[in-house]
């Protein structure tokens, strides 16, 4: 008997059909001898494939697409974005039902699978048996327990940056704070506090680690008591948005103000952790897009046959988003204190050290001694991060003119900008402006 192949032929050929074959096509009514083909298809398609997959049923012959499986255990949007786009561009079929509702799917089969770290025991379970069928591609830096291609965040240039920011704003006492022995066994957490403490020590600072009790009713006492303790003002730097959302809260509820007594930092840049907030959160950006779309961008190359890397890809931040949980300067001598507060009423205008000495009654020696020692910059140096500061605040709205933020803040010129955001933040003012303005539609 000649069978039907549901998967490559479109229709059957009545006339090659057997003689037995036209016998069990022929309707059971008799009449004229007609062929009931399109029932008796009907009834076969039924019979092969009532417990068949999506998969299964479609035909090959159409399915054009590369099917790719997101299992995340950190569901950001921005990675979801970044992939996304990728995904749009490459033409893949994107199955992202695991993503957003945790979905273990179980018997999927696909061309390409991106995972990260989850605390989910199904989908780890998931993770392990699946990844080795198909190109895998490991995204972010704590592991799953296999040797795979991995693009991750660099989280001690994150520590690092922690440090400098808290440094460059006269702070001399910092804390760590991070969940339940996440500072021994999570990579992240190792290497965010290895970075932190690196820059610190470079400064001549130590900090105090806080690793919050595993019973959660038990955080926010033990944190008040641990806080007590510490001098003020203090500078904790959290492992991410939500544990420094957390200690926010903790914090104003006995009192303590945001962040003139403790300024908070966190990592992630996750914004609608850091400005839902009581007080919007200073952030490390990590450069989640970047990450995202660089493992989409190496999963396509495993995809179609490239070697994997034999180290991870690791991505630079793109620097500290400044918000109000770190916003301020810890200046106890006045004369600092008036110099500084002469700069920041004059970044609009072109500004000579010789005029914030004047206004702060010293000689341009003096001026730089006392930066030295309370902010670890020179005066020009402060200065120009200052204007810095206030053009990346000004980028970040849409529709902003480069030129027009250029003059406003004493950089002369679009070009000048663009030279000392190459410099300082790794990229140019246009790169710059649309990188955040994917962060707010987000």
């Amino acid at each position: 008997m000649r069978v039907w192949d549901t998967s490559a032929r479109g229709e059957m050929n009545a006339r090659t059909a057997t003689r037995r074959d036209k016998g069990l096509l022929k309707c059971s009514g008799g009449g004229n001898g007609e062929y009931c083909q399109k029932s008796y298809l009907r009834k076969l398609w039924r019979q092969r494939h009532s417990h068949a997959t999506i998969q299964q049923i479609v035909p090959r012959t159409r399915i054009r697409k590369k099917r790719v499986l997101l299992a995340l255990g950190w569901n950001s949007t921005r990675f979801l974005s970044s992939i996304g786009q990728y995904a749009l561009e490459a033409g893949w079929h994107l199955e992202t039902r695991t993503f957003f509702s945790e979905t273990v799917p179980d018997g999927w089969h696909g061309e390409g699978l991106l995972v990260s770290h989850t605390l989910n025991r199904d989908l780890q379970k998931f993770m392990r048996r699946q990844a080795p069928l198909q190109p895998t591609v490991l995204i972010g830096g704590n592991p799953i327990g296999l040797r795979l291609p991995q693009v991750r965040e660099d989280n001690r240039a994150a520590g690092a940056l922690g440090a400098r920011h808290f440094i460059e704003r006269g702070h001399k006492h910092f804390a760590w704070i991070t969940p339940h022995m996440a500072s021994h066994v999570a990579p992240v957490a190792v290497d965010r506090l290895e970075g932190f403490r690196a820059g610190l020590q470079g400064a001549g600072f130590q900090c105090h680690i806080l690793e919050a009790p595993a019973e959660f009713r038990r955080q926010q006492s033990w944190l008040v008591e641990k806080l007590r303790k510490m001098p003020r003002p203090l500078a904790v730097f959290a492992l991410d948005d939500q544990v420094a959302s957390e200690t926010i809260e903790t914090c104003l509820a006995v009192g303590w103000r945001i962040p003139e007594d403790i300024a908070i930092l966190g990592v992630g840049n996750i914004e609608i952790a850091c400005k839902c907030s009581h007080v919007p959160i200073s952030s490390v950006d990590v450069s989640e897009e970047d990450v995202g779309r660089r493992a989409a961008m190496l999963l396509d190359k495993l995809m179609h046959g490239g070697k994997p890397p034999s180290h991870p890809t690791v991505i630079a931040p793109r620097g500290v988003i400044v918000r109000q949980s770190t916003d301020s300067l810890i200046l106890t001598n006045p004369v600092s204190r008036a110099a500084v507060a002469f700069i920041k009423a004059n970044l609009h205008r072109a500004l000579g050290l010789e005029q914030v000495a004047e206004a702060a009654g010293i000689s341009r020696r003096t001026l730089y001694r006392l930066f030295e020692h309370d902010l670890r910059l020179t005066p020009a140096d402060f200065i120009l991060q200052a204007r810095l500061e206030k053009a990346r605040r000004e980028l970040s709205i849409p529709g902003k003119k480069i030129a027009a933020v250029a003059a406003q803040w004493g950089f002369g010129s679009a070009s000048t900008l663009t030279r000392l955001f190459r410099k300082y933040e790794g990229m140019t003012t246009e790169a710059w402006q649309k990188a955040n303005a994917i962060i707010r539609v987000q």
